[in-house]
């Protein structure tokens, strides 16, 4: 067998694995030191009807719930989250902890692929997302409010490669023609002053300056935001944390057909809403292939005392090339995203160089060693002055990618489910651009389930229809994940 049909088979087999549940032992994220004192683990006697059934405790889930529990159609309805770990302990409690879009990246893709009306849906979808966290952050008692940290920044992305800086040229340009109004504002710097300003080594050729961004602490905002929910609402909504769902049942006959078997016992519920995203193969095995886990890496470093501090009004991202190395068979991406806390002056800064099995998979109780030494000898290389610098911690966490790069929203259909009835819905599969998505796919998912069918804002291209789920397989991925790396 050649290189490149082994390195296929490999790829096949590695997309085609389900996700199973979360591991109970997760690596420590430093978000979510301390635990929340009373959401963490919290747990009250499981009821064992309910109206909706939300799996999922992360951004996505906290956003199904929240509007639920306001929605006027929803009054009087009793609204249950599982999670099989603490809260807010997936994608959510474990990533970069920024709001930034992507939207310029995928902006020339999605014009050529779906036409300028759906690249401006994406686009405008990104602001919007953001500036829902952002009411909802100020919406926060002073003491949360305090802690989420939030700030909002001008986020640089730089490359030291012409062909990367070139194609970042040309898509800021295309972007700022086709949507001049836009709050999110790209700017194209190669002036070396102003890059120097953002603290990059010399190397740097250029860096989109994207306007708009911000910072904050995930997993202090979606707990807060619990915390709030259950006082709000108690009697209606209830969070059992450490409650994984093993399996769904449906029987069509009487109120509440799906029966959900947890850890603890048996729920049963009217309708069920998957926030899993990248477990969501668990509860789902026909979408597995078409939506795949992928592991990341993040850690906290503290820079030398030289690095100033800039984390009140800059974040950062470093691009060059997805490469495969065929010696030691790894996986580098070759993108690192860093935000520097405002008070402390440390890093906290990402990024992936793994072995196949180990990057797509869903087992985050555990860090690669490969990346785990790229990622702490990274820093210097990036920024100037940051010696002698030094690592924290290093965690690992769970996204989900699709095909076809979009997330899924929608009813979730019995070709999918195996399960007849049409009251389950899902949202999930952001692609590694979660925070500037997920909130606003939460509450589409949750108005949905409501009855609505029209969202307006949501984009077209991440609805749940079965002719695009046709095309989100294994092997698509397979095509989708070799052409990132130029295989």
């Amino acid at each position: 067998m050649d290189t490149s049909e082994d390195i296929t088979t490999q790829l096949r087999e590695c997309l085609s694995l389900a996700s199973g549940l979360p591991k109970p032992n997760p690596t420590i994220s430093s978000w979510q030191q301390p635990p929340h004192p009373s959401i963490a683990n919290i747990q009250s006697d499981l009821a064992g009807e309910t109206d909706i059934v939300i799996i999922g405790s992360g951004v996505t889930g906290c956003g199904a719930a929240h509007a639920l529990l306001h929605h006027p159609d929803a009054m009087g309805l009793r609204i249950t989250v599982l999670e099989a770990r603490q809260t807010c302990s997936g994608a959510t409690g474990r990533n970069g902890g920024h709001i930034s879009s992507n939207a310029l990246e995928s902006f020339i893709e999605n014009m050529e692929k779906y036409g300028p009306e759906i690249s401006l849906e994406v686009a405008k979808f990104s602001e919007a997302n953001a500036a829902r966290l952002r009411e909802l952050t100020a919406n926060l008692g002073v003491l949360d409010h305090e802690a989420t940290e939030l700030r909002n920044v001008i986020s640089g992305c730089a490359t030291s490669r012409q062909d990367t800086w070139e194609a970042f040229k040309t898509s800021a340009e295309a972007f700022e023609k086709a949507y001049p109004d836009s709050i999110l504002k790209f700017k194209a710097v190669e002036d070396q002053e102003r890059i120097k300003e953002f603290g990059f080594q010399d190397d740097i050729l250029g860096l989109i300056e994207q306007h708009g961004a911000a910072a904050l602490w995930p997993y202090r905002l979606i707990t807060a935001i619990f915390d709030d929910l259950l006082q709000q609402f108690e009697g209606r909504f209830s969070l059992q944390t450490n409650t994984p769902v093993q399996t769904i049942q449906y029987t069509p006959t009487g109120s509440l057909p799906y029966s959900l078997t947890t850890s603890r016992g048996i729920i049963r519920s009217k309708k069920v809403i998957h926030c899993t995203n990248g477990f969501a193969g668990h509860l789902l095995p026909n979408l597995v292939g078409g939506l795949f886990p992928l592991r990341g890496t993040m850690s906290v470093q503290r820079p030398g005392p030289d690095f100033p501090l800039l984390g009140d009004r800059l974040s950062w991202a470093k691009v060059d090339k997805f490469t495969f190395h065929p010696e030691n068979e790894t996986w580098d991406t070759q993108y690192h995203y860093m935000q520097q806390n405002a008070r402390t002056g440390d890093f906290w800064i990402g990024g992936e160089c793994q072995k196949l099995s180990e990057l797509l998979t869903s087992d985050d109780s555990s860090v690669g060693e490969i990346t785990k030494q790229k990622l702490s000898n990274v820093l210097p290389t990036i920024f100037a002055n940051v010696e002698p610098h030094s690592v924290q911690q290093v965690w690992s966490g769970i996204m989900a990618f699709t095909s076809d790069g979009c997330p899924i929203v929608g009813r979730i259909p019995p070709s999918i489910s195996e399960r007849d009835g049409n009251g389950e819905w899902i949202a999930a599969g952001y692609n590694g651009h979660g925070m500037d998505k997920a909130w606003l796919c939460g509450e589409g998912v949750a108005r949905m389930a409501l009855g609505e069918e029209n969202i307006p804002g949501l984009p077209r291209i991440y609805l749940l229809q079965e002719e695009r789920m046709k095309t989100l397989t294994v092997d698509s991925s397979l095509d989708s994940f070799k052409s990132l790396f130029s295989l």
